[in-house]
């Protein structure tokens, strides 16, 4: 569930979580998306059509800005794709509403220098596990994992899952629970960190520890997070990749809930919808559900991550001593079994979120909860 790193990591950096997870090229030699693509088929290049011909000789910088240029008339092409939801545009009424929720978030957004929670992920899909409680008819997660984030201004963060569980058989009584396991070792865990200028991601399974630089650009904020919105949320950010509407429902007092549809065909890819849970108390991210692309209950599909953000704390100043320990400096390998894999430069060829910060304790009063029909 609150993914510039390896595509693993970013189809999930941000957030932020997913998990979250993002998606990004293996490296700058990965050939960028054509918009004369179809069908799966690459377009016939000039070295085809004339063995005699040859292409000039580009810069890294003219290769670059070609790569770009074709992203995002590529990502323009495949935006007139994208549907707006059903229920859309909104009332004047509630699309003020939304506008003042999304800006008081903003305003708490600014005030905050460090930042940590843990968090609970519940992965589900029915392929995998398929048992649901007969009462309430909860389908049950085929993992739980269990972490900890952590985040200090202006564009440091870490990330990392330290327990894992996975689902080992239904109650053996009714109105028991069912059991799950620990996963033995550390192969199935996650860990990235950020220092602002470098993503440092773990990959426990074939201990590999890749090191990715982040272009210049996207260096001094967190503008990528496997969780959207963990960071915070910029309003104009957001309403531009998003469609966002109100959805508490009825009784709740103390949150606010989001729906937020993606318009970029790159997050459509990732998620169909996502669900956030504001807490009233300290306007901070208490819950995220992810919605797997292809979520469809009618046809079977109903895979996704639900993720609950517990123990939150901001601006402690402990957190400063422990940031002096080294959380978010270059890691050093875990044993010298382990490899370091680098890559020059990340090319952001997909789904990243809105630029996000994270949002601090409640300054001012927010808008009152809605109760939509």
């Amino acid at each position: 569930m609150l993914h510039a790193c390896t595509t693993k990591t970013l189809a999930m950096l941000i957030v932020f979580l997913v998990p979250v997870t993002i998606v990004f090229s293996q490296g700058t030699n990965s050939a960028p998306y054509q918009s004369g693509q179809a069908n799966g088929q690459a377009p016939v290049t000039n070295e085809q059509q004339n063995p005699n011909f040859r292409s000039p000789q580009l810069t890294p910088e003219q290769q670059a800005a070609q790569q770009r240029a074709a992203q995002e008339a590529f990502a323009a092409q495949q935006q007139k794709k994208i549907i707006q939801p059903e229920g859309f545009p909104l009332s004047a009424e509630h699309t003020q509403y939304v506008d003042d929720l999304l800006s008081y978030w903003e305003q708490n957004s600014n005030a905050v220098s460090k930042y940590k929670c843990n968090f609970r992920r519940f992965t589900y899909d029915t392929d995998i596990v398929d048992w649901r409680a007969p009462q309430s008819n909860q389908l049950a997660a085929h993992e739980v994992a269990f972490g900890e984030i952590r985040f200090a201004a202006p564009d440091r963060a870490r990330y990392e899952t330290t327990r894992v569980m996975r689902f080992a058989e239904p109650p053996q009584q009714p109105g028991g629970e069912a059991k799950y396991k620990e996963s033995e070792g550390n192969s199935e865990h996650e860990r990235w960190i950020c220092d602002g200028t470098r993503i440092y991601e773990f990959d426990f399974q074939n201990k590999r520890l890749t090191e990715s630089e982040m272009p210049q650009e996207m260096q001094g904020n967190i503008a990528e997070s496997p969780l959207p919105f963990i960071f915070g949320g910029n309003k104009t950010q957001v309403l531009k990749r998003y469609w966002v509407r109100s959805a508490t429902p009825k009784g709740v007092e103390n949150e606010y809930w989001l729906e937020l549809y993606p318009k970029r065909i790159q997050d459509a890819r990732v998620y169909s919808k996502i669900e956030l849970v504001i807490a009233k108390e300290d306007f901070l991210p208490k819950a995220m559900h992810m919605y797997d692309a292809q979520y469809n209950p009618a046809k079977g599909n109903e895979a996704s991550k639900y993720f609950t953000f517990e123990s939150r704390q901001v601006n402690n100043q402990l957190d400063k001593f422990k940031d002096a320990l080294g959380l978010f400096v270059r890691p050093k390998l875990p044993d010298p079994t382990w490899k370091r894999v680098e890559f020059n430069q990340i090319q952001n060829q997909a789904a990243t979120p809105p630029q996000l910060q994270i949002p601090s304790g409640v300054a001012g009063s927010p808008p009152a909860t809605r109760r939509d029909p």
